[in-house]
């Protein structure tokens, strides 16, 4: 029972961090690209994590103090999760799973706000590439509904002496925790075929049109991407003339 205990609470400290790690990152999140969290195993995720774990607790442990000395205007206990570790024998077990879990949900929803906030800081203040990684000004020039990313693929498929590629607009790109490409949604793809010759690379167009394509970072040489922003006909005229 002591070892579930003590299990419960490790948890209980730790899920306000991992809440907040989370919606830090995902204040970094774009139409195409997802913000990889780092891991729980690695000395960032670990950091990270144990530093808004303290201060989602120290906040709340603060906003605790100032509601107590408020007269209560529902007789109902105070969101204390922390009450049911301190519980003494013949509390009421009511009271304590309200205490618990209205202040594990409080605790959650501070925690939200609290990583989202300073995501949003960090965005704003600091060096993007802290979020974002190698591909920070890619995404960042990428924002907006009238901006999107093509990916230019060379795979590792051989035709003809000539490297197969494909070129489409980026959907989705998932990255690993070093924030490089590990796979890549493409749709309204063309494929190509690149032949390295004396005078450089020589593209040719392959006569066929794909939908869709997903492909891994084991299936390309290399992957390079570059946003293109539409102007409107209209506007472009006006502007002009």
């Amino acid at each position: 029972m002591g070892l579930t205990l003590l299990a419960i609470f490790t948890a209980a400290l730790l899920l306000p961090g991992i809440v907040a790690s989370r919606a830090y990152y995902l204040a970094g999140q774009t139409r195409e690209v997802e913000v990889p969290v780092p891991s729980l195993s690695s000395a960032n995720g670990i950091s990270l994590v144990g530093i808004f774990s303290v201060i989602v607790h120290l906040a709340y442990v603060l906003a605790l103090w100032c509601v107590a000395a408020i007269p209560p205007i529902i007789a109902l206990p105070l969101a204390n999760p922390y009450q049911a570790f301190l519980a003494q024998p013949g509390s009421s077990t009511l009271e304590l799973a309200w205490s618990f879990w209205s202040g594990m949900f409080l605790l959650c929803c501070f925690a939200v706000a609290l990583g989202f906030t300073a995501g949003r800081i960090a965005l704003s203040r600091l060096d993007k590439s802290k979020i974002y990684g190698p591909l920070a000004d890619v995404i960042e020039s990428a924002k907006g509904d009238d901006k999107f990313i093509v990916a230019y693929v060379i795979t590792k498929m051989i035709h003809d002496d000539r490297f197969v590629g494909y070129q489409g607009t980026v959907d989705s790109l998932f990255r690993d925790e070093d924030r490089f490409p590990t796979k890549v949604v493409l749709k309204d793809v063309v494929p190509f075929y690149l032949k390295v010759g004396e005078d450089g690379p020589e593209r040719t167009e392959a006569d066929q049109w794909i939908d869709w394509l997903v492909l891994r970072s084991e299936d390309w040489h290399n992957i390079a991407f570059r946003v293109y922003q539409l102007i409107d006909d209209q506007q472009d005229s006006t502007q002009t003339s």
